[in-house]
């Protein structure tokens, strides 16, 4: 099946297309916490592709958390220094 459309059905598809490709990527990223310094425990482990587990882990052999109100955060640049002083 073949669909043709003049150029200003051409135009509004693509404008279309590029609106939904950019509220998905902004959900992707907001999702992911690019645009976040600071993250909580899920979103930290989720960032890192590693269970919570062991996230809890690293905390116990010195990853640094911050806790404001109990509430604990974590810094991505400050994990990713520790995770790259760990390197072989």
């Amino acid at each position: 099946m073949e669909v043709m459309l003049n150029e200003e059905q051409t135009s509004h598809l693509k404008q279309y297309i590029y609106s939904i490709a950019t509220i998905s990527i902004d959900e992707a990223r907001r999702h992911a916490g690019i645009d976040k310094p600071f993250l909580k425990q899920k979103h930290m482990a989720e960032w890192f592709d590693i269970s919570v587990n062991t996230l809890n882990k690293w905390e116990r052999q010195g990853l640094p958390t911050i806790t404001i109100d109990g509430i604990k955060l974590y810094s991505k640049d400050e994990v990713s220094k520790w995770v790259l002083s760990h390197q072989k």
